[in-house]
């Protein structure tokens, strides 16, 4: 229910994405991992990226925890 999920963040002022693809996939680290990381490939499709960035303060952490936290 990513969609859902990134629904709800949004209606909350919270920025979130599904746009960040893992590094083991770029070509620069080889691009040929299929299989190597089967944690990971069964939750590729699933996890999205919340706020990280330098204009991120604590209480905007906080803030997104207790979002998370309440109402998901």
């Amino acid at each position: 229910r990513r969609e859902d999920f990134m629904k709800y963040l949004r209606e909350k002022q919270i920025e979130s994405a599904q746009v960040h693809y893992r590094n083991d996939r770029y070509s620069i680290f080889g691009g040929k991992t299929e299989g190597l990381f089967p944690n990971m490939d069964k939750i590729e499709d699933r996890y999205i990226v919340l706020p990280i960035h330098g204009k991120i303060w604590e209480d905007n952490v906080r803030y997104i925890c207790d979002v998370i936290h309440k109402g998901w």
